[in-house]
């Protein structure tokens, strides 16, 4: 990764650790919601990808009942590009999990799970505090992490999303 003085203003906005990490806390946050336990950590490089691309964010269903595997037969464009998305996102990720983890955003559990230890209200107040396309990213990102925990396994998710062990 490049250093901050050397990305593109864009970039460093979009991508900033802060606003990463609140997007994979609230995946988070989300996850834990519908099944009451922590958001595998191979499933928050998912997280990125998905809520930062504008055309796959706005397709995501209204509600986490609608079934994972009938959607992206629905929205098979969802896939298109999302590998490709998903490497060049890892090392922001990567940079957005050790800023949570360093100011008590998250923890990671024994099994090697993400927890969102940021309080609702923090979260609350963080997204009353972004506006247009960012709220909506981190809106997003907890009903696709709410959505995640409705998926049979870590495995059949990343099957589905085209993602290969």
């Amino acid at each position: 990764m490049k250093p901050w003085a050397q990305r593109i203003q864009e970039e460093a906005h979009l991508l900033n650790p802060a606003f990463c990490c609140l997007n994979i806390a609230s995946a988070s946050a989300g996850y834990s919601e519908s099944d009451e336990q922590n958001l595998p950590f191979a499933l928050a490089f998912m997280v990125l990808p998905i809520v930062l691309h504008r055309p796959t964010r706005e397709a995501l269903p209204a509600t986490s009942r609608t079934s994972m595997p009938a959607w992206l037969q629905e929205h098979p464009e969802a896939r298109l590009g999302f590998y490709e998305r998903l490497m060049s996102l890892r090392p922001h990720t990567r940079e957005a999990l050790f800023y949570g983890l360093t100011f008590g955003w998250i923890t990671i559990d024994s099994a090697g799970a993400i927890r969102c230890t940021a309080r609702n209200a923090l979260l609350n107040r963080a997204l009353r505090s972004l506006g247009g396309d960012a709220r909506d990213c981190v809106s997003r990102a907890k009903l696709f992490g709410k959505w995640l925990g409705t998926t049979a396994s870590v495995e059949t998710t990343m099957t589905l999303w085209g993602i290969r062990s």
